[in-house]
């Protein structure tokens, strides 16, 4: 009897964001046959309406790029920011089930996830996710799922891009009242928000944008000036870490692993400044003696998407596919 897999087998991936919606056709040599990025598809910044239609755009553009390929895929897996707090899964799922064949096996996940896949290659573990904002989640080999932090930037989100635009923002007014060390961070917020004295700074943080928008930010002026060996910016860059690390190794104690490296993968632009934060949760988890391999992201979210939709249906992808799939991915127009 011929198995399935001797034919190609094609999966349908989603990578749904706030920002950013991508999505992908690819077979199991990360060839790519339709692809879209489009606008966000996070149902709690959009009305749901709004929301299911864009889902909608996304199934028939790629629908029209290959109707034959698209006709046989065997696999989809959807992963969204947003799905999990409004109970939407069903609702793209039913959106998916439309237009795939009735054969195919589809999920639709948090984009935790497939930020993990991106970094493991579908190997279980934690991520890590700090940009704007922060959270912690862990997948164990069965895909049980435990959260930490992430609730919000009012009295959490901490080592978030946020977070240390705060800190910094803290640091310099301090310090302008003597309540603090001076540090290199005033001259340089200033300059940036085109002011001349601290003071004035008010007017622009309390204005019309929301706060996220105005003070993240800053955290990449408060990694500048530790490169330039503010110890200000290199403490409030220390105390992040060590804020991160907590919130992982929670996640790490509440769930059950399996012996070896339990690999971390750092997700967001605050990861983007590698050097400062990877040594120092190397050696917090050292001084715990707990076994963690930190990592950043070797594909794209939507890299990941397309691993976890091929890990449902059992399919184990080649060592070439990585550097395949990202090849095919940047070419595709």
């Amino acid at each position: 009897m011929k198995r399935k897999e001797q034919r190609d087998m094609y999966v349908l991936a989603i990578d749904g964001g706030g920002t950013k919606t991508s999505a992908v056709i690819c077979d199991e040599q990360g060839n790519i046959y339709a692809k879209v990025v489009t606008t966000r598809s996070n149902p709690t910044a959009m009305g749901i309406q709004y929301f299911k239609l864009t889902i909608h755009d996304i199934l028939q553009n790629l629908q029209q790029q290959n109707p034959q390929v698209f006709a046989t895929i065997d696999s989809c897996f959807a992963g969204m920011a947003g799905v999990k707090e409004l109970q939407a899964e069903e609702v793209v799922e039913s959106i998916v089930r439309q237009y795939v064949p009735n054969t195919a096996h589809v999920i639709v996940d948090n984009d935790a996830l497939i930020a993990l896949y991106a970094g493991t290659l579908g190997q279980a573990g934690i991520v890590q996710i700090a940009g704007t904002g922060a959270i912690t989640m862990g997948y164990d080999r069965e895909q049980h799922f435990h959260r930490v932090g992430g609730w919000g930037y009012l009295f959490d989100d901490e080592g978030s891009g946020y977070d240390l635009g705060i800190q910094g923002l803290k640091a310099i007014f301090q310090s302008y009242d003597g309540r603090g060390a001076p540090t290199a961070l005033t001259d340089v917020v200033l300059r940036y928000f085109s002011v001349k004295n601290v003071p004035q700074l008010i007017e622009c943080i309390y204005g019309e944008e929301h706060p996220r928008t105005v003070i993240a930010p800053l955290s990449k002026y408060v990694f500048d000036m530790a490169e330039k060996g503010d110890q200000i910016a290199i403490q409030i860059i220390e105390d992040a870490c060590k804020k991160h690390y907590v919130a992982i190794k929670a996640c790490y104690s509440q769930m059950t692993w399996e012996k070896g490296n339990v690999p971390v993968v750092l997700v967001g632009g605050i990861f983007n400044n590698e050097a400062f934060i990877t040594p120092k949760l190397q050696q917090l988890a050292k001084a715990d003696e707990l076994p963690m391999q930190f990592m950043t992201p070797v594909l794209q979210p939507i890299g990941g998407a397309v691993i976890a939709a091929f890990k449902q249906v059992d399919v184990q992808l080649a060592s070439e596919f990585v550097e395949d799939f990202k090849r095919n991915y940047e070419r595709w127009e």
